[in-house]
């Protein structure tokens, strides 16, 4: 998405939350975390756009959406020029604040003057300043465990759609969880069983492995948001036993 290059393959996903001032919609490169810090791009850049028009909640109006995307898709490579690299966005409250990391020495008055000759009738505020550990990224856009479960529940429901999938058709659904202790795989495995799961007996971790792992499946449905609901209902479950999610799995269903 920028002429600056990436050592990574961006893989750009989003999501939605509810937060105190209201909803905030989030979009960044996932495939960033992976690689994140950058030692070679230690400057953050916020690019901050207020809205004209913006829905009575402070999201993005339809009307002036593709105004705002036009915008984005000139300034995203003008600061790639830079050798700012664009990890995301987050939208709300009337605000567009888009996140850049690029490389020491590049002043605020070089970023003006690219960004100048591109923002047409809107006037973007721009901050530019020290952020080494790339705080802004993991600290605010970052998705929390529960939103990064929902976001893969997305695109796996996607590629089974995608299969021909019949995702409101109940079939086993497969899960896996990992512990720091058996008493906790133990405990975690009991009130999962308390809940309608069919729950295999902890297995001890193996060399290299550390973790406890229990296995467990379910007869569900994936269809109108099911699938977020059974994933909500887990996290629950392992969360008060300091359990890890892995995900789930199933075989691909095209017939009643």
């Amino acid at each position: 998405m920028s002429s600056a290059v990436k050592a990574w393959e961006e893989n750009f996903d989003t999501y939605l939350m509810e937060l105190e001032d209201g909803p905030t919609s989030f979009l960044l490169d996932m495939e960033a975390a992976s690689q994140a810090p950058l030692s070679s791009h230690p400057l953050r850049l916020t690019v901050r756009v207020a809205m004209k028009s913006p829905r009575p909640d402070g999201l993005r109006s339809r009307e002036e959406s593709d105004a705002l995307f036009a915008l984005e898709d000139a300034f995203v490579p003008a600061l790639g020029a830079l050798g700012f690299l664009f990890v995301g966005r987050s939208v709300g409250q009337g605000l567009t604040e888009a996140f850049f990391f690029g490389p020491r020495g590049v002043s605020q008055s070089e970023v003006q003057r690219v960004v100048t000759p591109v923002q047409g009738d809107y006037t973007l505020e721009l901050e530019l300043e020290e952020d080494p550990e790339w705080a802004v990224y993991f600290d605010w856009l970052y998705p929390p465990e529960l939103h990064r479960h929902l976001m893969s529940n997305r695109s796996l429901l996607d590629l089974l759609a995608k299969q021909g999938d019949r995702s409101e058709v109940a079939r086993e659904v497969d899960h896996l969880a990992h512990f720091s202790s058996e008493e906790q795989a133990t405990r975690a495995a009991g009130q999962l069983a308390k809940q309608g799961f069919k729950v295999s007996a902890p297995r001890a971790p193996e060399p290299p492995h550390t973790r406890w792992a229990v296995s467990f499946t379910r007869e569900d449905s994936l269809a109108e948001g099911r699938a977020d609901e059974v994933t909500v209902e887990i996290l629950e479950v392992l969360q008060a036993h300091e359990g890890d999610y892995d995900g789930w799995g199933c075989v691909l269903t095209t017939m009643q």
